[in-house]
């Protein structure tokens, strides 16, 4: 399993300038093959600050997922949003363990 995790900041108040385009991207994405989940958060701490947790099957459903019609249109949004900084990880996880039970 690959999963994506990590935080881009925007310019101030630019995430409700792209808070649609956000939610199309989202629904699109969890229908695309080799998607297990996909989600963006804002920061409780930093309104500016989305928060991004993906998981995938595998390298090759990710590498997809970026040439998928909806990831230009959010592309383009974060663009227009202003990123100031992001940091994501891109990891291809191991073992599986439930914390509790």
């Amino acid at each position: 399993m690959i999963v994506v995790s990590g935080k881009a900041k925007v310019a101030p108040g630019a995430i409700d300038k792209v808070r649609d385009v956000m939610e199309t991207t989202i629904r699109a994405t969890r229908k695309e093959q080799g998607c297990i989940d996909y989600s963006y958060g804002v920061d409780v701490l930093d309104p500016d600050a989305i928060l991004i947790l993906e998981y995938w099957d595998d390298w090759a459903a990710l590498e997809a997922h970026f040439t998928q019609p909806h990831m230009a249109e959010w592309i383009k949004a974060l663009g227009e949003a202003g990123v100031v900084s992001r940091d994501i990880k891109f990891i291809e996880a191991g073992e599986e363990r439930k914390l509790f039970g």
